[in-house]
């Protein structure tokens, strides 16, 4: 597989990282959870959706940056949300 290949690859796997954030962000909001960014919580306040399209649109819009100025990071950023996905799935347990 080539290195191009494996970039597109951390890349797929960041987006899905920030869509499973997402998704998991809003199920521990409706069982009670405080959205803990004032301005992610504000736009939680004013709607879901718009929360939603925010959140999604600007990690895109930064991680394609990223991807274009500094690709060799995408692998840490991807390790990250895999980490966070872990984290927020282990509450969906107890929630």
């Amino acid at each position: 597989m080539g290195k191009k290949a494996i970039l597109l690859i951390w890349l797929l796997l960041c987006h899905l990282g920030n869509f499973a954030d997402l998704a998991l962000t809003l199920y521990a909001i409706s069982h009670g959870v405080q959205e803990a960014n004032p301005l992610m919580a504000y736009l939680l306040d004013m709607s879901p959706f718009l929360f939603g399209a925010t959140k999604l649109l600007l990690f895109s819009l930064a991680i394609e940056y990223i991807a274009k100025r500094k690709p060799i990071i995408l692998k840490p950023i991807a390790l990250c949300y895999m980490l966070v996905t872990a984290w927020h799935l282990s509450f969906v347990f107890y929630l």
